[in-house]
């Protein structure tokens, strides 16, 4: 007994320790990596794409090419729409700030009367966890008024005149800072480059790395092999291809509902809400709240806000129960629990881009995991069967309202 508990020990603390060093090198190789994921998404994205293209007689590389073009064009248009919504909002928010000034003092003054802390506290705590935030940028109280004249004078009388070191300072900060921006946007630029070089030849070469990964299994398993790998292609690609699509949708519902609603910067609003919506549960809730933000602090009011309300509420019923269905499908049929699970750890890991991996890789593991026998339990715990009650006599009015849509519209 006490042998069999030590190699269960055993295990267990090897899985820790490798698990640690698997996400810690996925953490210190994501500069490699993350392009390189962002690629292989986008490139099953395009895949149907391509080969309708090669159905036309075109040849592989053209079709790759030509994919790859829409895609950039697509991102082009996209930065286009975005930037112009940006710059709308940008010169909103001086209006948008004097409305939302008073409500921030009302807040302030209802949790000074709950908790004691005075409003010089309450900023003085916002700016700590939110260094340069405008919402803290309050006129200081006149003690600290007279306290910074004084350190004035006294810096005054302490620089002499020739070199004025507080000007060399605050230049080498600036030169700091736009150096950092310009670097930054030369990574970016790269990384975005290389990606696009990525997709072209992941297209290009589709078939031989198939045939790489082929050769790599014994003859009598690679019939098995080559159903995991169409299987797990088909299920990710399916997966992401429909998800796009279903963001257009959703986006397009959202602009729609928003504008009716009189909400500024619908478009940006609309965008990012669909965009959010890969996120599963969280994302429609965050940009829900956003909505309902602009629709107050932009001067909606109360119609605006219920507007909004209406609004992701239609658009959550028609992405639930009639679009998803057709449009993505239960291609990745794994549990509410585990997509949780993995969308937190690739934000941990990655950020966004892990984010966005973390749901198709999921599936392709379930996949596997479905083909391999010593597997099936891990398959079994990552989908989504038996993860409810199956009872029909017990469905609620939105299975009720989906079975009938369902068979309304086949």
């Amino acid at each position: 007994m006490r042998s069999q508990a030590r190699t269960i020990l055993i295990y267990f603390t090897l899985i820790i320790v490798s698990l640690y060093f698997l996400f810690l090198g996925l953490v210190q190789a994501k500069s490699f990596l993350s392009p390189l994921a962002i690629a292989a998404l986008l490139a099953m994205v395009m895949l149907p794409v391509c080969r309708w293209l090669e159905g036309k007689g075109i040849n592989r590389g053209l079709a790759a090419l030509f994919s790859d073009l829409i895609i950039l064009l697509f991102f082009i248009a996209l930065t286009w729409v975005v930037g112009t919504q940006i710059k709308s909002f940008s010169q909103d928010w001086p209006q948008i700030k004097d409305r939302l000034e008073p409500k921030i003092e009302q807040l302030q003054g209802f949790i000074q009367q709950k908790t004691g802390l005075s409003v010089q506290e309450q900023d003085r705590k916002l700016s700590d966890k939110l260094p340069g935030s405008p919402f803290s940028s309050k006129q200081p109280a006149p003690d600290s008024v007279q306290n910074q004249q004084t350190e004035q004078d006294t810096t005054r009388q302490v620089q002499q005149p020739g070199i004025n070191t507080g000007s060399s300072t605050s230049t080498g900060s600036v030169m700091t800072k736009v150096g950092s921006v310009v670097a930054g946007f030369i990574s970016f630029l790269g990384n975005f480059l290389l990606t696009f070089i990525y997709i072209f030849f992941l297209l290009l070469y589709r078939s031989k790395f198939r045939k790489a990964i082929l050769k790599m299994v014994s003859d009598d398993k690679r019939k098995k092999a080559q159903e995991i790998i169409k299987e797990a292609a088909s299920t990710s690609q399916n997966y992401l291809f429909g998800r796009l699509i279903l963001i257009i949708f959703l986006a397009i519902l959202y602009g729609v509902g928003l504008s009716i609603s009189g909400v500024k910067n619908a478009i940006l609003i609309s965008i990012l809400a669909s965009v959010l919506s890969l996120v599963p549960y969280i994302g429609n809730i965050i940009g829900y709240g956003l909505a309902i933000g602009m629709a107050i602090f932009s001067g909606s009011g109360l119609s605006g806000a219920i507007g909004v309300s209406i609004t992701f509420a239609v658009a959550q019923f028609v992405e639930s129960y009639i679009l998803e269905p057709y449009v993505v499908g239960d291609k990745v049929d794994v549990s509410p629990v585990f997509t949780i699970i993995v969308v937190v750890l690739g934000g941990a890991v990655w950020g966004i881009t892990g984010m966005l991996v973390a749901i198709p890789a999921l599936g392709i593991i379930k996949v596997i995991c479905d083909h391999v026998p010593v597997l099936n339990p891990l398959g079994y715990l990552f989908g989504a069967e038996d993860s409810q009650e199956q009872d029909d006599d017990k469905d609620n009015i939105f299975k009720k309202t989906k079975r009938w849509a369902l068979n309304k519209f086949k």
